[in-house]
C-alpha cells in the first residue's frame, strides 16, 4: 500500500499498513514447504536459516516498543534475544556454522500470532498526534512496518536460493512476469547516452512526510560533471555475452579481492543462472522466486558489485577500439544515479504528491508498467527493461532491480541517529558497504522512496544489477562524501558519532 503521510495519516491508515505488510511476510513464507524448510541453513552459511528472519520482524516490533517505552513487558524474553540481530558478514568466507538450535515451527507461529495481537492493541490504543513524530509509538510502528519491508526483500533474495522443490508459490503472492514472451526474449539495444552532470542534494529534508531512517536525514551538496551511461541496467542478454567470453574466466577484468571471492565459489556465471546443458553450449535458465524459466535476454542481469565492475572492466577493452580510448568504464555514484532518475523523484525535487510510493501500490504500478517502476511488488519478478523513462533518457531508475554504486555508505552532513534504533545504520559507515540505489521489484515503502539510501557489502546478493557509466579520464568523480575504494578515493569522514546535542553539552 502506499506509504502514509505523517501530516495526515489516521489510525486506520496504520492498522491497513501494518496489516498490509504483516501479511506479505505470511503469504511468502507460506511458499516453504515443510518445517525442515524453514530450519535449513543457506548453501553459502552466511545467513541464518528461513525461521530466524520469519521471527525476526515480528520481535523488533516487540523490542523497540518496549525500548521506547510503550510495552511494559514483552511476550516471550528468550526468543526476542535470539531472534533479534542478524547476521552482517564480514566477508564472503565470514562462515556462519548454523549451530544455533532453533525453536520449533509451531512456537514460532504462537509467537508472531501474540505479536500481532500485541502490536494490534498499541495502535488501537495510542495516542494519535499529527504530524507524527520521532520518539512516539506511531513513529516505532512505522519503523517496525519499514524493517519489515526489508526482511520480506531480504528473506525473497533467500528463498530464492533455496533448491525449487522446497517452494511452492502462495496463490496470494503476486505474479512473475512471462520470461518467455517475446518482450522477454527480445535483444535489446543499450546504447550510452549522455548526462549533463549539475548539482545534487542528497538527503532528505528535515520536514518530510513520510519514515525515514537516520542516514536518510541530513545533506550533502554534490556537483557532479558529465558523463554517459547506459540507457538501461545491463541485461542478461548482455551478461551472456560476458559469460561467452571467458570473462568468469579471466582475472584481468577483476579487482583483486573480486577475484578471491570467485575463485572461493568457483562461480562461472551469474549466481540465478543455471547451465542449461553442457557448459560449452552456453544455455542457461535463469531461477526466479520460485521457479527456473528460460533465460530471459531483456530482463536486468542480478549480480553482485564485484561481478559487475568486472564486466565494466571487461566493456571498457571491448569498446578501447571504437570510441572507448581515454574513456574510464565504471559504476555510478550515488548522486550520478540521482542525476538520471526522473525528477519527481530525484531527492532535492521530489513531493510528497510526486513520491511514486507515497501515491501508488503494486495494483497501480502493476497496470501501468512502463510508465513507472517495477517496485511494490507490481511484479514478483524482474521484467524487461525500458519502465519509467525518464526525460533524462535512462530507463529503470526507480524499480526492478538495485543498481551497484562506486560509493560507499557513508553519513550525511546533520546525520543524528534515530535512539529507538541506535544501530540501523552506523556499523555500516565502515567503508565496506557499497551504496545500492533506485529499489527492486520486491521493494515496498522507504526502500522505494525517493531519499531512500541502503548499502550492502559488495559480495552480497540482492535483487540488483547495475549499469555502466562512461567518463573522460582524468575528470574528478563526485561521491557522496564516503569512499569509493575500488576508484582510489578516500572517506570524507563525518563526526557522526557526536550527535546528541544535549547529552555532549552536559
Amino acid at each position: 500500500v502506499p506509504s502514509p503521510n505523517l501530516r495526515s495519516a489516521t489510525r486506520q491508515q496504520l492498522l491497513d499498513a501494518f496489516n498490509n505488510t504483516w501479511t506479505i511476510t505470511e503469504v511468502l513464507f507460506a511458499g516453504l514447504q515443510g518445517e525442515s524448510t524453514f530450519l535449513r541453513a543457506p548453501y553459502h552459511q552466511l545467513r541464518h536459516p528461513m525461521i530466524f528472519y520469519f521471527c525476526h520482524t515480528a520481535t523488533l516490533f516487540i523490542n523497540k516498543l518496549r525500548v521506547g517505552g510503550f510495552l511494559q513487558s514483552g511476550i516471550n524474553e528468550h526468543f526476542e534475544q535470539i531472534f533479534e540481530t542478524g547476521v552482517d558478514e564480514m566477508s564472503w568466507d565470514d562462515l556462519s556454522k548454523n549451530h544455533m538450535e532453533w525453536p520449533a515451527l509451531r512456537e514460532v507461529v504462537e509467537y508472531r500470532r501474540k505479536a500481532y495481537a500485541t502490536v494490534m492493541g498499541v495502535i488501537e490504543s495510542m495516542p494519535m498526534e499529527l504530524p507524527v513524530q520521532q520518539g512516539t509509538a506511531a513513529w516505532a510502528i512505522l519503523m517496525g512496518i519499514a524493517h519489515e519491508h526489508i526482511h520480506v526483500e531480504t528473506s525473497s533474495v533467500l528463498i530464492r536460493e533455496l533448491p525449487v522443490h522446497l517452494l511452492r508459490r502462495h496463490e496470494a503472492w503476486p505474479s512473475e512476469y512471462d520470461a518467455e514472451c517475446e518482450a522477454s526474449a527480445r535483444t535489446v539495444k543499450n546504447d550510452f547516452k549522455s548526462c549533463g552532470g549539475g548539482k545534487v542534494v542528497l538527503g532528505k529534508p528535515e520536514n518530510w512526510p513520510s519514515f525515514g531512517w537516520d542516514n536518510e536525514w541530513g545533506a550533502h551538496e554534490v556537483s557532479v560533471c558529465g558523463f554517459e551511461a547506459t540507457e538501461h541496467p545491463i541485461t542478461n542478454g548482455e551478461m551472456l555475452e560476458f559469460v561467452k567470453d571467458g570473462g568468469y574466466r579471466n582475472c584481468t577484468w577483476w579487482d583483486k579481492e573480486g577475484w578471491a571471492w570467485r575463485v572461493f565459489r568457483n562461480v562461472k556465471w551469474p549466481t540465478f543462472w543455471a547451465a542449461d546443458g553442457p557448459q560449452g553450449l552456453h544455455q542457461f535458465r535463469l531461477r526466479t522466486l520460485w521457479q527456473m524459466v528460460p533465460l530471459p535476454s531483456s530482463w536486468p542481469a542480478v549480480v553482485n558489485y564485484w561481478e559487475a565492475r568486472a564486466y565494466c572492466r571487461w566493456l571498457s577493452a571491448k569498446q578501447g577500439s571504437s570510441g572507448g580510448i581515454g574513456k574510464v568504464y565504471r559504476l555510478p555514484t550515488e548522486a550520478e544515479h540521482q542525476l538520471m532518475r526522473p525528477r519527481s523523484v530525484r531527492s532535492e525535487f521530489a513531493t510528497a504528491d510526486s513520491d511514486w510510493v507515497m501515491q501508488m501500490d503494486g495494483h497501480d504500478l502493476h497496470a501501468r508498467m512502463g510508465e513507472f517502476g517495477n517496485m511494490q511488488l507490481a511484479w514478483s519478478s524482474e521484467v524487461p527493461v525500458g519502465n519509467g523513462s525518464a526525460a533524462t533518457g535512462f530507463s529503470d531508475t526507480m524499480g526492478n532491480v538495485w543498481e551497484w554504486c562506486e560509493d560507499t555508505f557513508n553519513a550525511l552532513d546533520g546525520f543524528k541517529l534515530d535512539r529507538l534504533y541506535d544501530d540501523f545504520s552506523t556499523p555500516c559507515f565502515d567503508g565496506r558497504h557499497q551504496m545500492i540505489m533506485g529499489g527492486s521489484w520486491a521493494s515496498c515503502g522507504n526502500e522505494a522512496a525517493a531519499h531512500a539510501r541502503y548499502a550492502f557489502r559488495p559480495h552480497f546478493f540482492q535483487h540488483a544489477g547495475f549499469r555502466v557509466v562512461r567518463q573522460d579520464e582524468g575528470v574528478a568523480v563526485a561521491t557522496n562524501g564516503g569512499s569509493a575504494p575500488q576508484l582510489g578515493i578516500e572517506a570524507n569522514f563525518k563526526q557522526w558519532l557526536v550527535v546528541d546535542n544535549n547529552a555532549c553539552s552536559s
